[in-house]
C-alpha cells in the first residue's frame, strides 16, 4: 500500500496545511462518534504544530482525547519527556486539555504504568484501540514512536502497549505497538529538513528493514517540509 507525500517548500506552508487537515479530521470524527482521539508524537519536530494548535480557541478541546504514542521513562518535569513537551506547547494554559490528556504516568512502576495504558487504550478505544489519528515522527536511524530497529517492540502482537529495552541508546521506553498503528483510521509523518530524506525515501518505498516503514495501515501520509523548523506558531 501507498504512503501519500505532501511535499512543502518551508515550514509555514506545512504548519498552515497540518492545522487544517486536524481541524478536518477532528470534525470529522466528533461529528460521526462523538469525539476524537489523537495520539501525539514527541520530540522537537511537532513543537510549532501544537503551539499553532493551542492558539485556537475555536477547536473542539473538550471533545478531543489527548494521548502519547510513547514517553520516556523519566518523571514528567525531565526536559526529556514527551508530556512535559506536550504540556508546555499543545496544553499550555488549556484546562480543557489537561481534563481530556492520557498519561503514561499512572502507576506506582514504570511496568505497571505501561499495563495502565494498555487497559486505558482498551477501555476508551475499543479491541484494538483506534484512534482517528496518530502523528509520528521518523528517527535517523528509521525508528518510529519507541520502535527501535532491533528491540523486541516490534514482535508484540498480543499487547497494544508496552514498556520496551531500547539497548542502543540504553535506556528504556514506553510505547504503543503495531496493532494501534495499524487500526489507526489515519497516521500521520512529521518530517522536517533535506537531510531527512534518503530515510524519507525508504519509508516511502516500504523498505521493511526499518521500523517506520512497517506500519500495515491504508491510510498512511507523509508532511514533509523541505526546510528546517521555524520557531514559534503559525496562524491557522
Amino acid at each position: 500500500m501507498d504512503i501519500q507525500e505532501l511535499v512543502f517548500p518551508h515550514s509555514k506552508a506545512w504548519l498552515t496545511a497540518m492545522v487544517a487537515d486536524f481541524n478536518i479530521i477532528v470534525r470529522s470524527a466528533i461529528a460521526e462518534r462523538g469525539a476524537a482521539h489523537v495520539a501525539l508524537s514527541g520530540g522537537n519536530t511537532p513543537k510549532a504544530f501544537y503551539e499553532a494548535l493551542n492558539g485556537i480557541d475555536s477547536l473542539p478541546w473538550e471533545q478531543i482525547g489527548w494521548w502519547l504514542g510513547d514517553e520516556r521513562t523519566v518523571p514528567v518535569t525531565n526536559d526529556s519527556s514527551n508530556e512535559k513537551m506536550v504540556r508546555a506547547t499543545l496544553g499550555k494554559n488549556r484546562p480543557e486539555f489537561d481534563a481530556n490528556f492520557i498519561s503514561w504516568h499512572l502507576a506506582p512502576d514504570y511496568v505497571s504504568c505501561a499495563e495502565w495504558f494498555g487497559e486505558q487504550l482498551v477501555d476508551k478505544l475499543g479491541t484494538p484501540p483506534t484512534f482517528d489519528l496518530v502523528l509520528l515522527g521518523m528517527g535517523g536511524d528509521g525508528h518510529t514512536a519507541s520502535l527501535f530497529p532491533g528491540t523486541t517492540a516490534l514482535n508484540v502482537r498480543d499487547k497494544f502497549a508496552v514498556l520496551t529495552d531500547v539497548p542502543q541508546l540504553d535506556t528504556r521506553r514506553f510505547t504503543v505497538t503495531y496493532p494501534v498503528l495499524d487500526a489507526a483510521r489515519e497516521i500521520w509523518f512529521l518530517v522536517q529538513g533535506d537531510d531527512k530524506r534518503p530515510m524519507l525515501d525508504r519509508l516511502l518505498s516500504r523498505d521493511a528493514t526499518i521500523p517506520s516503514a512497517c506500519i500495515n495501515n491504508p491510510n498512511q501520509r507523509v508532511y514533509f517540509a523541505k526546510s528546517v523548523p521555524i520557531t514559534g506558531a503559525a496562524t491557522a
